[in-house]
């Protein structure tokens, strides 16, 4: 009998823990349903007020929240429509159910609180489009461009030239491929799309100076690339071979620190040593030049980038590394053209570099290297307590303003151009400035078929009392204890006092 009663005494003590480990293992299972439960879009609510907005716009002050993030279709029209809500802690399904009412739309919450929205309206649906780019023969067209026309998207044929883009059913593709004229193809819900360009003749037909005259692109088997002056004409660069830059294959145009000064410009790599012998030749109107500093890109009709040999037999050894033949403007007959135009701007320091700011990490930085290199007498810091950002110190947000005035007329026997110019611009750089003002003249008189008579002029005046050369260089170096601020000073010079505002000198251990 006492056997028994231990028996059953020991499991009922062995029942407890059991017990008690279940009831953990259970409160512990629903915390966590409940925790999993809470941390879905249900649990994050939306406080927001609009008035008159579109729907575009609601949606993006929501995405701004945090909380949620939406993809869809910018061309979707009813995201233009506009509405006026207001949400207190609302979840995200009323949300969006009062957004879209009456509207095509609809939506669905993925993974991460990413919200899908498309349309039910069959109109707006987007299909998957395959399809080939082929020739007038029937041969494939490679790297021909497919963009759906009013919008940004679009995709390339590879290869074999087919390509695939997805597009609403009733849109039009634009497509365009090097020595083919453009076309445009209406989807109209079709999913299988052949797309046939006509070979283009017309920049065979066109006129080119070549250095010794003008002749049509079929009768020439040298590289030669031109270039209208309206690609350069609109572009904020004092030199308008800056504007050439990512236009024309083999030309590499490298910007100078500073505003103002000339570019280095090499056609189809380095062919030599030193300088002046990368450098191509300029010919203004027939006439060779060093450089075109003294041209105005709103006065330039037309540029031609020789790039092949050929440019050494027409200009000999100038012409070895390549030639720009440029045309300026004249009068066309029967017109009397007044144009003026202006640009105003602003341009910042964009990538800028990372320097050390700090004077206490500067100076314990010193001391490590002086304590490694075994220096025993450090520099006395007393007087450097700076803590200066030396980039920031001498950089600025500059602004430029460039202003054309032209006036053209022609008659039957005379043509007359004149373009007046005017630059001011300002560098990242403080005290980094230039003003540029730049004249063009020609006149032609015409006797007869055989004779005429004609004079041309281009001056320029520049005013660039400080370039910013080497400046940044220098405050990159400069140690962040000098202080960037000024002293005033006092000096006495023939008899006169004058004050000054001088800078911090730099400590012995920079010099």
């Amino acid at each position: 009998m006492k056997k028994g009663t231990t028996i059953a005494m020991a499991l009922n003590a062995i029942k407890k823990p059991f017990l008690i480990m279940k009831l953990t293992l259970l409160f512990i299972a629903v915390c966590t349903v409940q925790a999993i439960a809470g941390s879905g879009a249900n649990a994050q609510t939306i406080t927001l007020r609009a008035e008159n907005k579109e729907i575009a716009k609601v949606l993006s002050a929501i995405q701004k929240q945090g909380d949620f993030r939406f993809i869809f279709n910018s061309r979707l029209s009813d995201l233009n429509q506009k509405v006026s809500v207001e949400f207190n802690n609302t979840d995200i399904a009323a949300v969006m159910k009062k957004l879209f009412t009456g509207t095509s739309l609809t939506y669905r919450v993925l993974e991460n609180n990413l919200v899908a929205i498309r349309s039910e309206n069959p109109a707006e649906a987007d299909i998957q489009v395959s399809g080939t780019v082929v020739n007038d023969a029937g041969e494939p067209v490679s790297a021909a461009s497919i963009t759906v026309k009013g919008s940004n998207s679009g995709t390339s044929s590879g290869a074999n030239g087919t390509f695939s883009i997805t597009v609403p059913e009733n849109a039009v593709l634009v497509v365009t491929a090097i020595g083919h004229n453009p076309t445009e193809v209406s989807v109209n819900g079709r999913q299988q799309i052949t797309i046939t360009l006509t070979r283009s003749t017309n920049k065979m037909d066109e006129v080119v100076v070549i250095g010794y005259g003008t002749a049509n692109k079929r009768d020439l088997t040298g590289s030669i690339v031109k270039i209208e002056g309206k690609e350069v004409a609109d572009k904020p660069n004092v030199n308008p071979i800056v504007s050439l830059q990512g236009k024309v294959a083999g030309l590499s145009v490298t910007p100078s620190a500073g505003i103002g000064r000339n570019p280095d410009i090499r056609i189809r790599g380095t062919n030599s040593i030193g300088d002046d012998a990368v450098k191509p030749v300029y010919v203004v109107d027939g006439i060779l030049n060093d450089d075109i500093n003294f041209l105005n890109p709103n006065d330039i009709e037309s540029i031609e980038i020789l790039k092949d040999p050929s440019s050494l037999a027409v200009f000999g050894v100038r012409g070895a590394a390549g030639a720009i033949a440029i045309t300026t403007k004249k009068a066309k007959a029967g017109q009397v053209v007044i144009n003026f135009n202006t640009a105003v701007g602003q341009k910042r320091l964009t990538d800028k570099i990372d320097v050390l700011t700090s004077g206490a990490d500067f100076k314990e930085l010193y001391l490590e290297e002086n304590a490694n290199i075994g220096v025993v007498n450090n520099f006395d810091f007393t007087n450097w307590n700076g803590n200066t950002d030396w980039i920031d110190a001498v950089s600025q947000t500059g602004t430029f303003n460039t202003n054309n005035l032209s006036v053209s007329a022609s008659s039957e026997k005379n043509r007359f151009y004149a373009g007046l110019g005017y630059t001011n611009e300002q560098g990242i750089v403080i005290h980094e400035k230039l003003k540029k003002y730049m004249f063009n003249l020609s006149n032609e008189f015409r006797f007869n078929k055989n004779f005429k008579i004609g004079v041309t002029f281009n001056t320029t005046r520049t005013e660039a009392p400080n370039d910013g050369a080497g400046t940044m260089e220098n405050a990159r170096r400069i140690a962040p204890v000098v202080s960037a601020g000024t002293t005033p000073y006092r000096l006495k010079l023939y008899g006169d006092s004058m004050n000054y505002n001088l800078y911090s000198a730099l400590p012995s251990i920079q010099l």
